[in-house]
């Protein structure tokens, strides 16, 4: 990306090298940064050796794997994110100038979310057919850790306390959670289920960086809980939803993963929801773009896009009672 932008300047060896502690800290590992910048893992080492002694300061902790970033380093990798992004919204400005957005739209969304990226993603492609698209499955901390990092341009994910973060939000649902079981799997005639009745089901739930344990089983029964032993917890929708299938489990999940959503519960007869008893506040799920200056064209566009009444309608077809475009908000 940097060098795209700058391979005519007298530094761009220099821009090489910031590519390659970008990747670098991405990955976690060398060879893999120097498959993802097309080089042999020596001539990204050596390059990054390099832009150390042009530095004067030492960036990565030496050892005989990569162990992190030394202080120093992290502010010149901090210095290089900012400038891979400048870089591209230059781009994206100078493309929107011919009145033809072509940049890249780097979305982030919570997995219970992602049926919903789907149809906002084609709504914003058919708008900007020349756009190309990167949608990652992220759980709330790591779509908030993009936006700090300026590897994502927008997200979907969770909004209570977190709006003073971002320029724009635009609330999309309330997050349900509903219990996901074989028919007959379950204790018969009880609905909405209390966290009591719950206690003698064998349950999966996600894991807590999914949000669904601790905290937020407050905000769903007004109190702490926890499953009875024994009970399989994950971090991943599908092998929840997989236990399900076993007929042996059940599984909290949440409501957006109901009918329509191409999940378990669309498979027909044999699968059923039995809504949750709420007591505490409901968790509101929406569109968030990060405060930037200056702001990202791309992101715009998709905001703009996403709160449109095309996506609204989209949205209600997946999510009968979602909000229509008129509660957008900026801050």
């Amino acid at each position: 990306m940097l060098r795209s932008c700058f391979r005519d300047w007298p530094n761009a060896v220099i821009v090489r090298k910031l590519e390659y502690l970008i990747a670098l800290a991405r990955e976690g590992h060398f060879a893999r940064a120097a498959a993802v910048c097309n080089v042999s893992q020596p001539t990204l080492s050596a390059g990054i050796q390099q832009l150390e002694i042009e530095m004067g300061v030492l960036i990565v902790k030496r050892g005989q794997r990569y162990q992190g970033l030394t202080e120093e380093g992290e502010r010149v990798l901090a210095w290089a994110q900012r400038m891979a992004a400048e870089c591209e919204r230059l781009r994206e400005e100078l493309r929107d100038r011919t009145g033809d957005l072509s940049g890249t739209l780097r979305l982030g969304a919570i997995p219970s979310a992602l049926p919903l990226a789907s149809a906002l993603t084609m709504v914003f492609h058919e708008a900007h057919p020349r756009s190309s698209l990167r949608v990652f499955g992220l759980t709330p901390s790591e779509i908030q850790h993009g936006f700090e990092e300026f590897t994502l341009d927008a997200g979907i994910t969770n909004l209570d306390g977190k709006v003073h973060r971002y320029s724009h939000t635009h609330p999309l649902y309330v997050e349900e959670y509903v219990l996901l079981s074989h028919k007959g799997a379950k204790p018969a005639g009880k609905s909405p289920l209390t966290p009591a009745d719950l206690r003698s089901i064998p349950i999966c739930i996600l894991t807590s960086e999914m949000h669904t344990t601790g905290a937020a089983f407050r905000e769903v029964f007004g109190e702490p809980w926890e499953p009875a032993a024994p009970h399989i917890e994950t971090n991943s929708l599908t092998t929840a939803e997989a236990w399900v299938r076993s007929g042996a489990w059940s599984a909290i999940v949440p409501a957006s993963r109901g009918p329509g959503s191409g999940s378990l519960a669309d498979d027909g007869a044999d699968f059923e929801i039995t809504p949750l008893q709420r007591a505490g506040e409901p968790r509101s799920v929406g569109i968030a773009v990060p405060h930037r200056e200056p702001a990202s064209l791309v992101a715009a566009a998709f905001f703009e896009v996403a709160t449109s009444e095309k996506a609204g309608a989209a949205i209600r077809r997946l999510l009968p009672g979602a909000p229509g475009p008129a509660r957008k908000r900026a801050r």
